[in-house]
């Protein structure tokens, strides 16, 4: 079992990583940051597959 890895905003707290509505990778976050982290991004980025973005997603 791979060893926990904490999270990057010095709360001590064992991380996972969010992911948009198309499962890309937004950032890493613990039960301390992951309103504000994920605050910094539209709500329908989290809940809608089809949102509008005018930035390039690259392929798979």
């Amino acid at each position: 079992m791979p060893e926990p890895r904490l999270c990057n905003c010095g709360s001590g707290e064992e991380s996972w990583w969010e992911y948009d509505a198309r499962g890309i990778p937004l950032d890493s976050v613990c039960p301390k940051c992951v309103k504000t982290k994920l605050a910094k991004f539209r709500p329908e980025v989290l809940t809608d597959g089809d949102y509008e973005c005018d930035e390039p997603i690259e392929p798979d």
